[in-house]
């Protein structure tokens, strides 16, 4: 089977999902190639014969090798401000590379002026008019040659995010236009999350001849007919990734340790809306795996990409020293008011974790069901400080739960405790479309389209997403910006590149 996975995500390591799945199938003797066409597609346009249009672009043009391999070059990183500039130089090469005035593309996102990617009329439009997409012709110059060399009668495309879904129905309406003989299995968490929706009535079923909610590994492997297979966690098969060619200071792999989320009780989270079973294996066994990662593919960095890190594998990790380092989600569990514990993450390679801080305001968390104790909170933040261990913080303004109030004490707190984070994500909430707390409000669609998985709602304290902006423009990023601890979060790539900033760097 070929597996394909399409543009546009962030370019600095390899997808996840595609190689558990070619895992899964060549342990039952199944052929099977994965074929990474975000990053191929990416540097494809970005290596195009593209025309400047000022200054800016024929600089940047003329020193487009340079700049990529300045992104592989660990040097970069030790200067926020030449780093930008790198970036910001790349990523416009790739947006007039296109045709601008109706795509726009980033190195982490996708948009079509035309088309919408929660509209099931629109990406058949794009399934149709694939020759329109700006990715066209790399299909016909790279993608054509990886299926003429499968054999195999199934394609697989890997969906897992908004900024794919034209590019993936693009492509698949051009594999259906092409190759007649071929039969396209699409799944992925953007394809899992639509077939959760209650209406789902597979408006895709003429184009897409097999679609897979879940996890894929057992579907495809009954696919081929291998029943009654109920393994659920592989070792991902990463032979496909090419070495120095992601966008990144060394090889990153990530590596899923668990399913779903441990914790599972955020009213916010729409995995649980969802209702997506958790699953986790031995924490011995996964360190096995682990070392199996790190001895056949030797790594620079491991990127644990669980939803939250459970404690018992963090005290597995924390005995151990790896011939890489790593980074990770974790929430603000006990284990990390030990500062000793603390210290012994960072010798077996930790240098970053992401943390779910949500709100700065107790009220607000409890009716969140977070499970997060502010007065715990701080002491892991000084205690993560203090270990050498970057942190990566991410707050949520504009819950049903909050008023304005709140949000001036989540930035109360964010000033007292500056000097122990590292970095901020600041998001504004969507409601999930089957959320428990969407029957209790006033809602209103938030994208028009029949996929559309969130809502938008009258705020129970009037405290809507203008007012929440402004907030965030004009006081909140004010106060917290010069002179504070809090870096600035990497354009584009932001927590991927974020952990080779060095805590002694800047």
């Amino acid at each position: 089977m070929l597996l394909i996975f399409p543009p546009v995500t962030k370019p600095c390591e390899p997808p996840a999902g595609v190689a558990l799945l070619s895992s899964a199938l060549k342990e039952q003797g199944l052929p099977c190639q994965v074929y990474d066409a975000n990053i191929e597609g990416l540097l494809y346009l970005i290596n195009s014969d593209v025309v400047p249009i000022d200054s800016w672009s024929r600089r940047a043009l003329k020193n487009r090798k340079k700049i990529i391999d300045d992104l592989k070059d660990q040097k970069l990183y030790e200067n926020m401000d030449r780093y930008h500039q790198r970036v910001y130089d790349l990523n416009k090469i790739l947006s007039i590379s296109v045709n601008y005035e109706r795509f726009r593309i980033t190195l982490s996102d996708y948009s079509d002026a035309k088309l919408s990617p929660v509209d099931s009329k629109d990406l058949l439009k794009s399934a149709r008019f694939y020759r329109e997409n700006p990715f066209y012709q790399f299909f016909e110059d790279k993608i054509r040659q990886q299926i003429l060399n499968s054999d195999s009668q199934y394609l697989g495309i890997s969906l897992c995010y908004l900024n794919q879904a034209l590019v993936s129905f693009a492509l698949a309406g051009w594999v259906k236009k092409n190759f007649k003989d071929k039969k396209i299995v699409m799944g992925g968490g953007l394809i899992s999350s639509w077939m959760s929706r209650p209406d789902y009535n597979d408006p895709f079923k003429d184009l897409i001849d097999f679609t897979i909610k879940g996890e894929g590994e057992q579907p495809l492997l009954e696919l081929f007919g291998k029943k009654n297979i109920t393994k659920r966690h592989y070792i991902p098969d990463y032979d496909f990734v090419k070495d120095d060619f992601y966008l990144a200071p060394g090889k990153i792999l990530p590596f899923r340790a668990s399913i779903g989320c441990y914790w599972g009780k955020c009213r916010f989270c729409p995995e649980k809306a969802e209702t997506r079973p958790y699953s986790s294996q031995k924490a011995f066994k996964v360190l096995d795996d682990l070392q199996a990662i790190d001895k056949k593919y030797s790594p620079d960095y491991v990127h644990l990409i669980d939803n939250a890190v459970t404690p018992a594998f963090l005290k597995i990790l924390s005995q151990k020293k790896f011939g890489f380092r790593w980074y990770g989600f974790v929430r603000f569990e006990k284990e990390l008011l030990d500062l000793d514990f603390c210290h012994d993450l960072k010798k077996s390679g930790c240098d970053m974790l992401k943390l779910g801080l949500e709100s700065g305001d107790q009220d607000v968390l409890n009716q969140m069901k977070k499970g997060t104790d502010l007065a715990v909170a701080s002491i892991i933040l000084k205690n993560l400080h203090i270990a050498g261990i970057l942190t990566f913080v991410y707050l949520l303004f504009g819950t049903s739960f909050e008023n304005r109030t709140a949000a001036f004490k989540t930035l109360e707190y964010i000033k007292t405790y500056e000097k122990y984070i590292d970095y901020l994500n600041l998001a504004v909430f969507n409601l999930p479309r089957l959320s428990e707390d969407a029957e209790d409000l006033k809602t209103k669609e938030f994208y028009h389209g029949d996929l559309s998985l969130y809502l938008n709602f009258v705020h129970p304290f009037k405290w809507d997403r203008r007012q929440i902006k402004q907030f965030l423009d004009k006081k909140f990023k004010k106060q917290v910006s010069y002179g504070s601890y809090i870096r600035k979060n990497p354009a584009f790539f932001s927590s991927n590149h974020a952990v080779f900033f060095k805590k002694d760097s800047l």
